[in-house]
């Protein structure tokens, strides 16, 4: 029978990525169905569900002990950073005490013999191998496939003699293309809490969508980064800000901002890459606030109607300064694109790209 076999890994580096791919190649070249991540573009379960399923199909697990592995599988900080390796790390933990010490299923591999310093607790009393180097690499391959020559044989039985195992074709790795406006970091840092609408009611200049930050230092950086990014004008409206309304019968004024990148300007970026859009994976990272604004509120209404008026508008950060909010001038970037949705009409394709605001309702 085909041994199945599972490959648990952090995306440290893309040498790190490449040799993990080598790994999972030759392990199929010698009939054992290897699969890692890199040969997925995005499974329907999604990432958490076919990560469980991998790992609880498989035969062996192999789990390559690198440095970011580690510093994931000792995190207990409860920040989101990592959730992959987070979540297979918590599977393979929860089965190995499951197992009370008695596992055959889950090895540590490493890449080079400084890595044994990463190998996890739980998994330091078993043997480990070490991938790059072919003796060990041979070893590891036989141990999966039970050929180990220092097995013991039974007493009076004949040598057993190897059969010959078809290999498995190997599996292309998807380009993943990643973009997004977004710092993650400083984003965390700044914590969003609002927005202000800055509009003239006699028209005489476009309106201004203002940013509100916990930290006035960081959202300025958001925002003097962006300036530097995309100067002025954000020509080509790869930044992509939604609002999506009538989100609560309880609430009618309530509604949620979504900022991101706008996807036509990112197939633009992969096809300037090389990519092919219809054979790679596109992932980036956006941010949602919710806006819970008091009954009889036109802030979001006087905004809209200046912005049909001058078909453009301004985005930047807002400071409060003697306890007043004060748009960011320096930071104005125009924009000519702005989404204003509804609940109903988001909720009604599954792929729609403001989903992801009631992704977990």
């Amino acid at each position: 029978m085909t041994k199945k076999v599972f490959i648990s890994y952090a995306h440290e580096s893309e040498q790190l990525s490449d040799s993990v791919l080598a790994l999972s190649n030759y392990l199929r070249s010698k009939g054992i169905d290897s699969e890692i991540d890199q040969y997925e573009e995005a499974p329907q379960e999604g990432w958490p569900k076919w990560m469980a399923r991998q790992i609880q199909q498989a035969d062996y697990v192999l789990v390559v002990c690198s440095e970011l592995f580690y510093k994931r599988a000792n995190d207990h900080s409860g920040d989101e950073s990592g959730l992959g390796v987070k979540w297979e790390t918590t599977l393979i933990l929860q089965q190995l005490y499951t197992l009370n010490s008695k596992n055959d299923k889950y090895i540590p591999v490493i890449a080079n013999n400084a890595d044994t310093k990463h190998i996890p607790l739980p998994l330091q009393p078993y043997t480990y191998y070490q991938f790059n180097n072919p003796e060990s690499l041979e070893k590891l391959k036989n141990r999966i496939l039970g050929l180990s020559k220092s097995k013991r044989p039974d007493l009076g039985a004949e040598p057993e003699v190897e059969e010959s195992i078809k290999p498995l074709d190997p599996k292309e790795r998807k380009s993943m293309f990643f973009s997004s406006i977004i710092d993650v970091d400083l984003w965390n840092k700044a914590k969003w809490r609002g927005m202000a609408f800055v509009s003239d009611p006699s028209l005489q200049a476009a309106p201004i969508a203002g940013f509100v930050f916990e930290d006035d230092d960081a959202g300025e950086e958001i925002f003097s980064s962006l300036k530097k990014q995309f100067g002025d004008v954000d020509t080509e409206d790869e930044i992509r800000l939604s609002f999506i309304g009538e989100i609560s019968d309880k609430a009618p004024f309530d509604y949620k901002v979504h900022i991101g990148s706008e996807w036509q300007a990112i197939v633009k970026k992969m096809e300037s890459a090389g990519l092919n859009p219809h054979e790679s994976l596109f992932v980036g990272v956006t941010r949602i606030h919710e806006m819970n604004p008091p009954a009889g509120s036109k802030n979001l209404e006087v905004f809209k109607h200046a912005y049909n008026y001058f078909k453009k508008y301004y985005i930047t950060n807002i400071k409060v300064i003697d306890g007043q909010l004060q748009p960011e001038f320096r930071n104005l970037i125009e924009k000519k694109k702005v989404h204003f949705r509804t609940k109903s009409d988001v909720i009604k394709n599954p792929n729609d790209e403001d989903i992801v605001v009631f992704g977990r309702e």
